[in-house]
């Protein structure tokens, strides 16, 4: 299969800088020259094929790989394949029209060999390679392997590091299970999994905390931007520190929704399935702005509903260990009681229902109601399980509070003393007596 690693970039930051200079550069002159045909010609868009000659002449030289070279000019026409996909569902897509100071260096195959434990990265004639020293998990891989590198720049740690792509050369065979996981994706709870017998509900509240902390930072960094005049130093400090603050809750996102993806693919795995069938939720959470049947609130909390992330992490793991995934429409699944078929509006976190009494795990309910619909082709044909199981894949990091600090009763009660952080538990429990 094909992965990612990430490993730490030991170059020095100047060197990291003019490499990725260096690509901003193409980058840019690529974009300016690609308009500047494009009106001269009429109007008439012209693929890169046609004049990749002109392009490479406007550039001028460089002293990056040639294929790297290539791949700085590659990156803005996929950018404009992008934006052209996504032209029919969003009127307001763009196509990149924004020079780059900096972009991401990439290195093809061609620009990579591996030699004993170390990866060469090609330069144009005439400079120096570079060398990076590879972990012992790659380091034995051959160098047929690796399929491109890249040179990416973390504004959440201000530091450069490598992405590797590699084919590990490991085929996934398919699991000999014949059972099918249903997964509700949920905003509050992640998902919720059921295979008829046994249910678990995987719960990360700090996904959404993430988001709202983003969200309200950022408007108050954006506040203060805007009474600064652009440009200043002090308009450039905020601006960098927006981004930074953004790339930093990202990366606490990403790594929260691998671990509720590992869950998720864990459990099917425990249940024996074959196939998770997950509800599609992209009528609700996609469109929000259009959508006036919520409630301002409720529409913001679902507009950074991370649903096609999550999706596309379970996809991959699943298929990783020979498990396939589907898509079924999730319509009325969380609505519909499992019992007597009567829809009722939920409430909070249980279910109830008006005709038949029935009260249940909201999220028990939905991934129930997608199993029987892909089971039996009908919702309500399956009874939800009593019992649940609550999976926290994400625990919070314990609070570590100082003997000083104001504890509520601790100073009216002098036999309340403050646990230590050693003692694996949280709270105040009774001193003995003396």
């Amino acid at each position: 299969m094909i992965r990612v690693q990430i490993i730490a970039c030991t170059l020095a930051a100047a060197q990291t800088r003019a490499l990725n200079r260096e690509s901003g550069r193409i980058y840019s002159a690529t974009l300016v020259q690609h308009y500047r045909l494009f009106r001269q010609a009429g109007h008439v868009w012209l693929s890169p094929m046609k004049h990749d000659r002109v392009l490479k002449a406007c550039c001028g030289p460089s002293f990056l790989h040639a294929h790297s070279y290539q791949a700085a000019q590659q990156d803005f026409y996929e950018a404009c394949k992008t934006a052209k996909a996504l032209k029919p569902t969003n009127p307001l897509a763009r196509y990149p029209y924004k020079r780059k100071y900096y972009h991401t260096t990439t290195w093809k195959n061609t620009g990579i060999t591996v030699v004993d434990g170390r990866m060469r990265l090609a330069l144009a004639r005439g400079h120096e390679p570079i060398w990076v020293t590879l972990p012992e998990h790659l380091a034995t891989l051959p160098g047929t392997a690796f399929r491109q590198v890249q040179l990416v720049y973390s504004h959440a740690t201000k530091r450069s590091c490598w992405h590797i792509t590699i084919e590990d050369g490991i085929v996934p065979q398919p699991t000999p299970h014949t059972g099918i996981m249903a997964v509700d994706l949920g905003e509050i709870h992640p998902a919720a999994c059921t295979n008829g017998a046994q249910a678990t509900i995987i719960s990360c509240r700090a996904l959404r905390a993430n988001a709202q902390h983003r969200n309200k930072k950022t408007a108050d960094l954006q506040e203060l931007i805007a009474r600064c005049k652009p440009g200043s130093r002090r308009w450039k400090k905020l601006v960098a520190s927006r981004k930074r603050l953004q790339a930093q809750t990202e990366t606490k996102q990403r790594d929260m929704l691998h671990k509720i993806s590992h869950a998720v693919v864990q459990e099917a795995q425990d249940m024996q399935a074959g196939t998770i069938v997950m509800g599609d939720v992209r009528d609700v959470a996609d469109n929000t702005k259009t959508n006036k049947r919520l409630n301002r609130e409720n529409r913001q909390k679902i507009s950074n509903w991370p649903h096609g992330q999550l999706r596309q992490y379970v996809t991959y793991k699943a298929a990783a260990v020979g498990i396939r995934t589907a898509l079924i429409n999730e319509a009325y699944t969380s609505k519909t009681c499992p019992i007597c078929g009567q829809r009722n509006k939920p409430k909070g976190r249980n279910y109830s229902c008006s005709a038949c009494g029935y009260v249940g795990h909201r999220d028990n309910v939905g991934s129930t109601n997608i199993l029987s619909k892909r089971t039996t082709g009908k919702l309500a044909q399956l009874v939800p399980c009593e019992a649940i199981k609550y999976r926290h894949p994400v625990r919070r990091a314990s609070v570590v509070r100082s003997d000083k600090r104001h504890v509520a009763g601790a100073s009216q009660n002098p036999h309340l003393v403050l646990l230590s952080v050693n003692d694996g538990r949280a709270g105040l429990e009774e001193s003995p007596r003396l």
